[in-house]
């Protein structure tokens, strides 16, 4: 079974249509931490799993409150 990170991870900085250094900026997320997740070395907790949930279920709003905590 792929892992969760192989799955949902990039799927979801996908739906925002950001770069791996796009949605590490926006979400404050080491660009080292997102590139193991994509590439499965590593596992998200489970803080980072419902976040990432959220992202795949409604992306607009996710990226528009994201940005706007950013401003």
């Amino acid at each position: 079974m792929p892992a969760f990170a192989e799955n949902v991870v990039r799927a979801a900085r996908g739906k925002l249509e950001l770069t791996q250094e796009q949605f590490a900026e926006l979400t404050k997320i080491p660009i080292a931490t997102l590139r193991n997740w994509e590439q499965g070395r590593t596992e998200p907790d489970a803080a980072a799993r419902a976040f990432f949930r959220v992202v795949m279920r409604i992306p607009a709003q996710a990226k528009k409150a994201l940005e706007e905590e950013a401003a």
